[in-house]
């Protein structure tokens, strides 16, 4: 059993307590959270914006509570730190679990700006133990089998690429942190992020970027419309925004034409389907589990068999971040700006 300690109960902390709490092969022993009723198990509050907002009392017998996340990471039986903290805190508490030997795993974005994520990156080259970054869309059931059907080359290269998630302002998170950008970064770094890093997982780096935003409620970028230059004359766009008005639903979706087929996904409006040029689409099967369920099992097997993680790294998500950025200068300038 890895034997996990988990910083930070919201929406995301408590959305990865229930996946360890299933697991055959992790057990919860620690927690970490300021807030004494968490500590407490009375979690009723929690919010989120996907999947059963329903939250029970929660029994924490035989797992050790700490107010101090530097408590937790110094806790003997702690092997694995799961962080799930506002982003402006990863930095520090993922730098002192690395220096303490921990496996960690960091919620997406790493770090909230791309020092502060290098920084993170050296630490965990040096580190004895393992890093990975919660970029869940790599391991989402569509995301990932439409990754592997186009890079087994058998649809031939990519030529257009269209990404889309939008929602209504999370207001869930504590002391509204997620609507103070100086902390969460807006839109533009908490959410859109999910599509920038799927974007350079799939296609690379960009040549070029040209964006436009919007300023909204967390009075940062939170409206979001980005386009992105690859060679061979390969456009990528990405549209994400969080400034909609409640209740609008939260939603994700791709199109991505190759040469010999595209691939379609809207969450809203059914399963995944692939147009080949048949009658008939393709509705290629699935892996069970949604992308949390299924990269907290990646990287519980990676520390299982002593194998760094390679589908998410410290340097990917460091570069992630630098290309929102380029996003930011572009908005700033009106131009589009290089990414090397």
């Amino acid at each position: 059993m890895v034997k996990v300690g988990l910083i930070g109960i919201g929406f995301m902390g408590y959305s990865h307590y229930q996946i360890y709490k299933k697991h055959p092969r992790a057990k919860i022993v620690a927690i970490a959270d300021h807030h004494p009723c968490k500590l407490e198990g009375k979690w009723g509050a929690i919010g989120g914006n996907l999947g059963d907002m329903t939250r029970e009392q929660e029994d924490l017998t035989g797992i050790n509570a700490y107010r101090d996340p530097l408590k937790l990471i110094d806790d003997p039986d702690v092997e694995l730190v799961d962080i799930c903290l506002p982003t402006d805190k990863h930095h520090d508490v993922a730098v002192a679990a690395l220096k303490a030997g921990k496996h960690v795993f960091c919620e997406k974005p790493v770090a909230r700006t791309s020092q502060q994520a290098a920084n993170i990156a050296r630490t965990a080259a040096r580190a004895k133990g393992y890093f990975m970054v919660g970029h869940c869309i790599r391991f989402w059931p569509e995301y990932q089998v439409t990754y592997d059907m186009i890079k087994s080359g058998k649809y031939g290269p990519v030529q257009e690429i269209f990404l889309r998630r939008v929602a209504n302002p999370p207001l869930t998170g504590d002391k509204n942190w997620f609507m103070n950008s100086k902390r969460s970064g807006g839109a533009i770094l908490d959410l859109q992020i999910h599509d920038v890093d799927f974007l350079l997982y799939l296609c690379g780096k960009p040549k070029r970027v040209r964006a436009w935003g919007d300023k909204g409620p967390s009075k940062g970028y939170d409206i979001i419309h980005a386009a992105f230059e690859y060679p061979r004359n390969v456009h990528a766009t990405i549209v994400a925004g969080w400034g909609y008005q409640h209740p609008f639903p939260f939603d994700m979706s791709f199109c991505i034409r190759c040469e010999k087929a595209t691939f379609d996904y809207d969450m809203k409006c059914g399963p995944l389907r692939v147009y080949a040029g048949k009658d008939k689409p393709i509705e290629p099967r699935l892996p069970a589990g949604s992308g949390w369920d299924r990269e907290l099992d990646y990287f519980i097997k990676c520390v299982e068999k002593k194998t760094p993680p390679t589908v998410v790294t410290a340097s990917s998500s460091l570069e992630s971040i630098r290309l929102v950025e380029a996003e930011l200068e572009s908005i700033a300038t009106g131009k589009a700006v290089s990414f090397r």
